[in-house]
């Protein structure tokens, strides 16, 4: 019985790899604020880790060298990375936390996924947000979602479908300072293939003024410490 399985997993691995998008988007909805100051873009579009607890996180492909900025896992059993590196979850539904750690006040969010098999649990997504501090202000924010793209697709296990959809939050009136971000969401059934995530990220950032305030208290600090030596 396990063996058949197995083949079955297989099956639908080498079908939905056929219909994947060879990490590209079929249509992204990117932030009108990519780029600019204060703003962060993490890209996975191959995964390496199926299990979370074992395997630990999925780094962003964009970045030369882990930055520990933004982490991507799956913490549901039964998941396989497939041909094409995508997370394939054959045994169950997809449970996906995507975590980004900022160095200043988050002030708005948006995430793309691409995806295809059983379909995402749409209603479940949500951001989880703390303010860094252990015991401090904390909170849940539910965006608005933008379907980009819709295929139906039969991946031999059943009809699923094909998509690119994003979600955006405006985080900007918050009453505290956002630092943390855990976004959350997965699957509503097996057999839901992740090909892609991108997470952009942007944060305040400090007026002329504050800047040129802080690097004139620096001067000012070093020079008391001269004296004083």
């Amino acid at each position: 019985m396990k063996n058949q399985l197995l083949c079955i997993a297989c099956a639908s691995i080498t079908v939905l790899s056929s219909a994947a998008t060879a990490d590209e988007w079929i249509s992204e909805d990117a932030p009108s604020w990519r780029g600019t100051d204060g703003s962060s873009y993490y890209l996975w579009d191959t995964f390496t880790s199926a299990n979370g607890y074992v395997d630990g996180p999925n780094f962003p492909n964009n970045e030369a060298w882990p930055s520990g900025d933004a982490m991507l896992f799956n913490f549901s059993d039964d998941a396989v990375i497939s041909g094409p590196g995508n997370i394939y979850g054959f045994g169950g539904p997809l449970n996906i936390h995507t975590y980004a750690y900022t160095q200043a006040d988050a002030l708005a969010a948006t995430i793309n996924i691409a995806a295809l098999g059983s379909e995402i649990n749409y209603g479940a997504m949500m951001l989880a947000w703390t303010d860094g501090i252990e015991g401090g202000a904390s909170g849940v924010v539910f965006g608005d979602m933008s379907m980009n793209y819709w295929e139906e697709v039969d991946f031999g296990m059943g009809v699923g479908a094909q998509v690119n959809v994003s979600w955006n939050w405006d985080l900007s009136g918050i009453d505290a300072d956002v630092r943390e971000l855990a976004i959350i969401f997965g699957g509503t059934a097996p057999h839901m293939s992740l090909d892609m995530v991108g997470l952009d990220v942007l944060t305040a950032v400090p007026a002329p003024s504050a800047l040129a305030l802080l690097a004139l208290c620096g001067c000012g600090g070093s020079g008391r410490r001269r004296r004083r030596a």
